[in-house]
């Protein structure tokens, strides 16, 4: 079979579906939400009302969905960088022009919004109603080390999605040796058992070594041959299974969060590499709403919490917090689908209006870092990878 590269229309599909893929993940992330950080009555269920509802919550795995996206990251980024023979560092120069241009601008704008979230959530929103996490963020002193340092993306308490944009930052770093190593295929091996051991480190879950194997296998996915097992769909589906479900067998195990994280990244790597290596073109992914909505996924990734924290304060001063804690399912749908409607709009005034013209303007001065070094040529020109790759 070959490569779904070498013909740009294949290529456009095939990144407008990991955009949609993007774009879905963020969405799980925020209805996750909506059903996770806050404490509500849960009446007793039994029989098949129980199993029922541990279906249809747990397919809201929030945690499967970022380490979904670190996959995709280290995919996309793979793509960007492998049309180059030689990492020069005029290259590696550009790579991170585009990378803080493509993350700094929405982080800075969400800060202040979270902040703001945080005022009202105090102020209307009495003690014990968030877990633990959240009501220890909610309680964190807003000054100017802290906002300083939010700032530079290394503090992630105003906003808790922060602590994954901390991650990618940490990889964008790492990312160009990273792939120059994925790329030697006699170096492979090596390089992802030192990752997996890096992965297994017992060091605590925010410092994010244990996605280093994610943005490794997912640099690995363009560059491997394109031959898949005749049976690549029926894996492709239990991958898509275990990345929903993993954390719901694995409940009770007592196993640190690292061992599902990993699982996860085996999962997510199965199921884009088959998406990559397969050339399927599944009609939802390459619907417009939904290529739209992975458009704007890193504004609603970043802004949902904050604008949950405002609907749920503002609901909960007018019809009153235990009355929303007292009906779970009813708040989390309905919880879900405002947040869902004011933050897309609001991502969707933040992309044309603050990312995309800075985006664009880090492409050019990348660009133009390139345009000076003769040797930082492509192999071959593959303008809609590089496009669509920077917005990861």
């Amino acid at each position: 079979m070959s490569s779904v590269t070498e013909t740009s229309g294949t290529e456009r599909n095939y990144l407008h579906q990991l955009t949609s893929l993007r774009g879905v993940a963020c969405l799980v992330v925020l209805f996750g939400h909506a059903i996770q950080v806050f404490r509500y009555q849960n009446p007793q269920r039994t029989g098949a009302r129980a199993a029922m509802h541990d279906i249809v919550t747990y397919a809201f795995n929030a945690e499967a969905a970022v380490v979904l996206f670190f996959v995709l990251s280290g995919c996309v980024l793979s793509l960007s960088l492998r049309k180059y023979t030689h990492l020069t560092g005029r290259i590696v120069g550009s790579f991170y022009i585009k990378r803080v241009f493509r993350i700094y601008p929405l982080l800075w704008f969400s800060i202040g919004l979270a902040i703001a979230s945080m005022v009202v959530a105090r102020g209307w929103v009495g003690d014990g109603v968030f877990v633990g996490w959240l009501s220890r963020n909610l309680q964190t002193p807003v000054s100017v080390r802290n906002t300083v340092m939010s700032v530079a993306g290394v503090f992630t308490r105003y906003n808790g999605p922060m602590w994954s944009l901390r991650v990618e930052l940490m990889y964008s770093v790492a990312f160009p040796f990273l792939f120059w190593l994925v790329r030697a295929p006699r170096l492979r091996v090596v390089t992802l058992t030192g990752l997996a051991a890096i992965a297994l480190l017992p060091l605590p879950h925010e410092v994010g070594t244990v996605f280093a194997l994610s943005f490794g296998v997912g640099a690995l996915i363009p560059l491997l041959p394109t031959t898949l097992s005749p049976r690549h769909g029926l894996y492709a589906l239990l991958a898509l299974v275990v990345l929903l479900y993993d954390r719901y067998a694995l409940a009770g195990s007592g196993l640190p969060e690292r061992i599902p994280d990993m699982i996860e990244t085996v999962a997510a790597f199965i199921l884009i590499r088959d998406l990559y290596a397969s050339g399927r073109q599944y009609r939802v992914l390459l619907s417009r709403p939904v290529i739209a909505i992975g458009e704007l996924s890193y504004g609603i990734y970043l802004l949902h919490l904050p604008i949950m924290l405002m609907v749920f304060s503002v609901a909960g001063h007018v019809v009153g917090t235990a009355a929303l804690l007292a009906h779970p399912s009813l708040t989390q749908a309905g919880l879900g689908i405002t947040t869902v409607v004011l933050t897309t709009a609001l991502a969707a005034m933040t992309y044309n209006i603050l990312e995309l013209p800075l985006h664009n303007l880090g492409r050019r001065l990348g660009n133009a870092l390139l345009v000076q070094s003769p040797s930082a040529r492509p192999v071959s020109p593959r303008q809609g990878a590089d496009t669509h790759a920077s917005r990861v």
